[in-house]
């Protein structure tokens, strides 16, 4: 398995953890902790996540004896369009942040 594929199938598992792990009392004291410190990591990174960019880094290695050039979205982006959703960017990332905080808020909450 390559290394993007695997940082492809670790994001995916961060991303169901960090909407859902609430879900699980004793993740929630985590999740308050973990969401603001993944909101504060986009809004200092220019709205991209790092495991995003690592994945494509590790992308770009793999591709580079290939003449095609690489295209890649977002981790988001490319999600919603394997489903055939079309998202307008700037909805797209009100999406992702609305979901962060629902979920940090549901945590502090019940926490």
């Amino acid at each position: 398995m390559k290394k993007s594929e695997i940082i492809n199938k670790i994001h995916s598992s961060g991303i169901v953890y960090l909407l859902s792990g609430w879900i699980f009392e004793s993740q929630r004291k985590y999740l308050v902790f973990f969401l603001p410190t993944v909101q504060f990591q986009f809004l200092v990174n220019d709205n991209q996540c790092l495991m995003t960019q690592l994945e494509r880094y590790y992308l770009i290695q793999e591709k580079q004896s290939d003449t095609t050039e690489i295209i890649y979205d977002s981790f988001v982006e490319t999600k919603l369009k394997e489903w055939g959703i079309n998202i307008q960017p700037k909805y797209r990332e009100c999406l992702i942040n609305s979901g962060l905080y629902c979920s940090f808020l549901i945590s502090y909450w019940l926490m």
